[in-house]
């Protein structure tokens, strides 16, 4: 009993589960002897009455109740008391930390106004380019269970045009639909314009896109209704009245959210739709359909969702012009079902012999192709432009801490005395860790907040010059995950550089010493100096990139398009279908506007065309026959581009026409005057003059009517400039008998020529002109063709601003880098240099060897980033043009320029060197 009582045992219940570190093994300790206390006073009176030790302690315990349950709530209160008190300690230990880091940074200007400025540029940059890429490349597409959603393609190799991507055929949807084993379900959907009537209270006429989808688009995507109801199965039945479901914006900007346009009848081009709903806010296609140019991916959406309407009792025909988008069974992987669809594509020629022959199969390597819908709508190559401009800037962050690094090296070599006398005074460790995070945290955290708002202005300024073709830009803006991202990064850099201090050996000699043990060790200065041969290798890469894109986009900028750009407007317009039914009456509305529009003042030549060369092409092609030509058993008539263009288009574009161009005689006269690209006219008619020759895209037969080849365009590059010139003819925009010419030409894009530099200036007048002769065809996208050709080349442009702009920082902060070390040398070497001038070294001997120190680390930087250029230059070769990823001349050019720049930097601290007075420096050693 005694010796429970005794200050080395301890009370049953008293100390079970007492293994606690710390304030909590503290706490439970003074509760004990606490306890113990009064417990050992009432068994001492007890005792005194008369009881026994065994009666007392039994009473005592009796009277004191629950004692576990005591000791448990003394414990928390105190515990909680600890806490409190440990918080407030931490707090305050915070604020006085953080105010000395304050007063600290403030007593070194120059180092805390580079190295905020350094990490605020980095930090800006890459947090900019992170939120794109997070946007674009990471974050999941906005539907529901977008994991399981697939894109159902046919890839094709077109004969003379290279790897191709076609969509379903309307026998195709049914037939996958319906025999495929691996899908939840298929849509398919196609893509376009149509122009809504202006009403009273509506709005003017508007040009507005379309989603031509099948019903099972809406099931595939998940979607619901906002108002209303979607697209039935029955309003997708052929002869069905057609309906419509719009757009939840279009819903709000054209008819400012009003229900009640549920049920009404909307007059569009292609005639009267009822709308019976309103999509679900955000909804939207995943892309165009193939028969869309797809130079807009970056805002791309739809007004208005209209049935497609498909007969699967229809003759099966050879016409790609649905994208398909399916749902995965669950557990089914998206090569599972290519391999399930592979085989039913095998069956095309014995299913559908009218549409698809063995020879097309195997001369177009038609096959099927099945993909992540998410990989579908970025593409590779997109995905890649991104990854390398994460990349680049990524690496220009490296060399902004790499740079602040070295800053802080050099301040800790200064600081080794306050160190060693805190040290003395009794600071440990862990108050000398806190002390030099608190510094750091601030400075890097400062720099992360300036980061965050450098980031936002970059991403307004890369969202402008962003190309149109990069999907989901619409999605991009400074989310939290953006601001999480540059915090982290922040808080990282603040913990590397405020434990460099922590890994200097402080002592009494640093004290005793003086200035001179103020000497970096060769460790230290092996650190420093990599830092900077890091930062010059990693500058020489970035410097590399920029090089080949501009000198890329160099070669790109020299290609002769084949037109002139100068001083002409283009614009779209779209005329009813209800009103213009026929070809005739679509050419003769054509031909008047082009007569009031040539007598504007300034206009020079008009001329329209339904593919704008750089801009609606890439998105379809048709067949070409050769007349008294057959194509040889297995050889498939080449797929080209088909535009129609109307008289005068050629002159208006400045495309020069070998023989001649159609006039409107022609389109009179139904003669079928056409004109054809040398490119194709080389192919079908090699060695040959094409003028004369027959030409049709509808098959060859007694029956069949050729147009004629009256002109041929010398060279023309209408799907790019980075692209070969192109195969295509142009079609009238009426038929000649016997032929097939894809319905009137009711949309079209015009070309003005005019005698102004500034074409836009006629877009008042041409809009009053259109107005005046039909108040039902709005006036799209007018601007001038110049702004055409600089959009065909925006990705490349986009590319080499970017890395132009990396590596530009890059190259100053390694030019800062090698200054700053050098300069730190020249000051530490300081006693040095003063002898070695008292023993007569020349000036120019001590400027040299200044100068040499910094050649040497810029040509360790050089031979090491060039090993990595040579490797990394290769992931930008996809994006070149003309251009080897391994161009020696850009090579040896920013080695060069990397050179000079060291050498440049190394300037200011060797003339300092040679300006050392030996008397000074000695004395003050």
């Amino acid at each position: 009993m005694g010796s429970q009582g005794g200050g080395g045992g301890g009370w049953p219940g008293l100390r079970r589960g007492f293994r606690l570190p710390g304030a909590r093994r503290r706490v439970r300790g003074e509760v004990d002897d606490e306890l113990r206390f009064h417990l050992e006073g009432r068994i001492e009176d007890f005792v005194a009455r008369g009881m026994t030790r065994e009666q007392a302690e039994a009473e005592a315990r009796r009277r004191f109740g629950d004692l576990d349950g005591y000791r448990r709530q003394a414990c928390d209160i105190d515990h909680r008391i600890v806490r409190g008190r440990q918080r407030m300690d931490w707090m305050a230990s915070f604020a006085r930390e953080t105010r000395r880091a304050l007063r600290s940074l403030r007593r070194s200007p120059s180092f805390s106004l580079i190295a905020f400025v350094t990490l605020a540029l980095g930090l800006g940059a890459t947090t900019a380019i992170y939120t794109i890429l997070e946007a674009v490349v990471l974050r999941p597409l906005p539907y529901r269970g977008a994991e399981s959603l697939v894109s159902v393609m046919h890839p094709t190799t077109v004969p003379g045009t290279g790897e191709s991507k076609w969509g379903m055929s309307a026998a195709g949807y049914f037939y996958f639909k319906r025999q495929n084993r691996t899908l939840a379900d298929l849509a398919g959907y196609t893509t376009g314009y149509t122009t809504v009537a202006g009403r009273a209270g509506e709005g003017e006429a508007e040009r507005v896109r379309y989603g031509g989808v099948t019903a099972s688009v809406f099931g595939v995507l998940r979607a619901r209704p906002a108002v209303g109801r979607l697209i039935l199965p029955d309003d997708d039945r052929p002869g069905a009245a057609t309906v419509a479901v719009l757009d939840y914006d279009f819903w709000r900007r054209r008819y400012g959210g009003d229900p009640a346009v549920v049920g009404r009848t909307v007059e569009t081009s292609a005639g009267p739709v009822q709308v019976v709903g309103v999509a679900e806010r955000g909804l939207n296609l995943p892309k165009p359909g193939p028969f869309e140019a797809a130079n807009d991916l970056a805002g791309f959406h739809v007004d208005m969702w209209i049935p497609l309407q498909l007969d699967d009792t229809a003759r099966a025909v050879n016409s790609h012009q649905y994208s398909g988008i399916a749902r995965l069974e669950p557990g089914v992987r998206a090569d599972e079902a290519q391999a399930d669809l592979a085989a039913l594509t095998r069956r095309l020629p014995e299913l559908f012999p009218s549409a698809y022959s063995q020879g097309f199969m195997d001369e177009y390597h038609f096959r099927m192709g099945v993909i992540p819908l998410r990989d579908e709508v970025l593409g590779e190559r997109i995905t890649r432009t991104l990854w390398v401009l994460f990349a680049a800037v990524g690496l220009v962050l490296v060399i902004a801490c790499a740079n602040v690094a070295n800053l802080f090296l050099v301040r800790m070599e200064t600081r080794r005395r306050e160190s060693a006398v805190r040290s003395a005074l009794g600071a440990d460790r862990a108050q000398m860790a806190v002390h030099y995070l608190a510094e750091s945290l601030l400075l890097t955290a400062t720099a992360g907040a300036a980061g965050v708002a450098v980031a936002w202005g970059a991403l307004r300024l890369m969202l402008a010059l962003a190309p149109g073709d990069i999907p989901r830009l619409g999605e991009v803006g400074l989310s939290w995950t953006a601001v999480a991202f540059a915090a982290a990064l922040s808080i990282g850099a603040g913990l590397v550089f405020g434990l460099f201090p922590l890994q200097a050996r402080v002592d009494m000699a640093t004290l005793r010493e003086g200035s001179r043990g103020l000497s970096a060790s060769p460790r230290r200065r092996a650190v420093r100096d990599g830092l900077v041969v890091a930062q010059v290798a990693l500058a020489l890469m970035l410097l590399a990139g920029a090089g080949l894109m501009i000198r890329s986009f160099a070669r790109l900028r020299g290609v002769q398009p084949g037109l002139d750009a100068r001083g002409v407007l283009v614009f779209t317009v779209a005329i009813p279908g209800s009103k213009y039914k026929t070809s005739d009456d679509a050419a003769a509305f054509h031909r008047d506007f082009q007569a009031r529009l040539a007598a504007l003042p300034g206009v020079q030549e008009v001329g329209a065309t339904t593919g704008l060369p750089l801009r609606d092409f890439g998105a379809g092609c048709a067949v070409v026959f050769r007349e008294g030509r057959p194509y040889a058993p297995g050889e498939e008539a080449p797929c080209v581009a088909v535009p129609k263009a109307t008289p005068g288009f050629f002159r208006a574009l400045g495309i020069q026409v070998q023989g001649r161009a159609p006039d409107w005689s022609d389109v009179a006269s139904r003669s079928g005057a056409i004109v054809v690209t040398k490119a194709l006219a080389d192919r079908l008619w090699p060695g040959e003059d094409p003028i004369g020759k027959g030409l049709n895209s509808g098959g060859m037969g007694p029956n069949v009517g050729w147009y004629r080849v009256v002109g041929v365009v010398p060279s023309l590059h209408a799907a790019g400039l980075d692209k070969p010139p192109t195969e295509m003819v142009f079609y009238p925009s009426v038929a000649t008998p016997g032929t097939y010419l894809w319905g009137a030409m009711r949309g079209a894009t015009y070309v003005l020529r005019t005698s102004s530099a500034q074409p836009t200036a006629l877009v008042p007048s041409v809009r009053r002109l259109l107005s005046e002769i039909d108040p039902q065809v709005p006036l799209v996208n007018p601007g001038p063709m110049t702004g055409v050709v600089e959009r065909s080349m925006a990705r490349a442009s986009f590319i080499m601003t970017l890395l132009s702009v990396a590596a530009g920082m890059a190259l100053l902060l390694s030019a800062v880098g090698v200054y700053g070390v050098i300069s730190y040398v020249v000051a530490q070497r300081r006693a040095e240099i003063g002898v070695r001038i008292a023993l007569g070294a020349r000036l120019s001997q001590v400027a040299r060897l200044v100068v040499m120190q910094s050649v040497r680390l810029a040509v360790a930087g050089i031979a090491i980033g060039l090993a990595g250029a040579l490797a990394g230059t290769r992931a930008i070769r996809s994006l070149l043009f003309e251009v080897s990823p391994t161009d020696p001349l850009v090579l040896a050019a920013v080695a060069l320029v990397l050179l000079a720049i060291a050498v440049a930097a190394s300037f200011a601290p060797a003339r300092r060197a040679a300006g050392v007075n030996p008397v000074e420096a000695l004395r003050g050693d």
